[in-house]
């Protein structure tokens, strides 16, 4: 009886679990990615079938980067299919560099084969150091954003010449630390260009330089349309994207974006209605 009892339970064992699909991951970045502030996880099916991904998680040490992502990918059989993924919030430790780890990217998969959902944990490649270098620029234009307050002023003056349209205003900055700082360039968005005003007297090289004692400068401006077209204004995602770059003197200057107010925002639409 004990054999036979023996020899009825040895037949309820499970099935063997069915290996995971042979999927490998990379991080990459395209450049609509920049604006939107993500990455790209390539997955590469190296199998002989169809696996759907139903769920994405990246986790990173030095990113807090939130939940999974719901998904509905298909990635044939020896392709590569890019999976975006928000990087979410850069871990900033005061005085010290960001540290960032290895990408581990935890998907939910299943086959035409097997239906069942199923867990798959890859540690992504980032050959280029990606992350780190994304962390990096990050940390450091938030610590020129401590350093030096840059908005633009209010009042815009608009000239219009036929059907072009230029905006002359000033870029105001003020020093926010007791260490000099200069003002070496500005730069337009996609679809605004942003230049020193000619018209407003000779340009300054460096445009501006704050010091403790002169911690305020105005650095008159000059907008205009660059790209004013239907696929620039249904494609772009932050239009009022200008750069003005910031560093100590005779050092290397950071690109960080000034503030952009209601009243300026409004004076940019004279220039192309957004």
């Amino acid at each position: 009886m004990l054999a036979l009892t023996l020899a009825a339970c040895g037949g309820t064992d499970p099935q063997p679990r069915r290996p995971a699909p042979p999927l490998a991951a990379e991080i990459v970045q395209l450049r609509r990615d920049q604006v939107l502030e993500r990455v790209e996880v390539a997955l590469e099916n190296t199998g002989r079938e169809r696996v759907v991904v139903e769920r994405l998680r990246v986790r990173v040490r030095g990113y807090d980067s939130g939940r999974a992502i719901p998904k509905d990918s298909l990635i044939p059989p020896d392709q590569v299919v890019n999976l975006p993924w928000p990087y979410g919030t850069v871990q900033c430790p005061p005085g010290t560099p960001p540290v960032v780890g290895r990408a581990v990217v935890t998907l939910h998969v299943h086959t035409d084969s097997d239906p069942t959902s199923r867990r798959v944990r890859i540690v992504a490649k980032d050959p280029g150091g990606l992350l780190a270098a994304i962390a990096r620029r990050t940390c450091t234009v938030a610590q020129v954003a401590r350093e030096v307050s840059l908005r633009f002023d209010d009042g815009w003056r608009v000239e219009r010449e036929g059907d072009d349209v230029t905006i002359h205003g000033t870029l105001e900055t003020r020093l926010l630390v007791d260490e000099p700082r200069t003002i070496t360039q500005v730069a337009g968005a996609i679809m605004y260009g942003l230049r020193p005003d000619e018209s407003a007297g000779p340009v300054q090289d460096p445009l501006a330089t704050l010091t403790p004692s002169a911690p305020v400068a105005s650095i008159p401006v000059r907008a205009f349309a660059a790209r004013c077209d239907g696929h620039t204004i249904g494609e772009i995602k932050k239009p009022y994207e200008f750069l003005v770059w910031v560093g100590a003197p005779g050092g290397t200057p950071v690109a960080v974006t000034p503030q952009v107010d209601t009243p300026t925002k409004d004076a940019l639409r004279e220039v192309c209605a957004f």
